[in-house]
């Protein structure tokens, strides 16, 4: 199947299912994939709402807010994933990267030591 029909089909999804933040956040997933980076953002921030505890909508919406530049509203989403879910790996090494990538490196060195304990941890 063509990329393009699986942005379609999730779209159809969406649309017969609009409250579903598993959908947005695939549809989201999709549209970064494609290109489609502002729509892609938009949706990720849709699923997050919808899904206050979506770990990872937060985690995929601050790595992309990083990778368009927009820095600064990355580490809020970054935040968000940590607090709702303090042992995850994947929000932890997120961080640290912005943190790095902000030249907070004292607050980066700090995050990547707690990721690395958690990968360690996960052995």
């Amino acid at each position: 199947m063509q990329s393009v029909d699986l942005v379609s089909n999730a779209k159809k999804v969406v649309d017969v299912e609009p409250d579903n933040a598993e959908a947005h956040f695939q549809y989201a997933r999709l549209l970064e994939h494609e290109g489609l980076l502002d729509d892609a953002c938009r949706e990720y921030s849709r699923s997050g709402e919808m899904k206050p505890d979506f770990v990872d909508a937060f985690v995929c919406y601050g790595n992309l807010l990083r990778r368009v530049g927009r820095l600064g509203e990355a580490e809020p989403q970054y935040k968000k994933a940590i607090g709702i879910d303090p042992g995850n790996y994947f929000a932890r090494i997120s961080y640290a990267a912005l943190l790095e990538e902000l030249k907070r490196f004292g607050d980066a060195e700090e995050e990547y030591i707690i990721a690395a304990s958690l990968y360690a941890g996960g052995l």
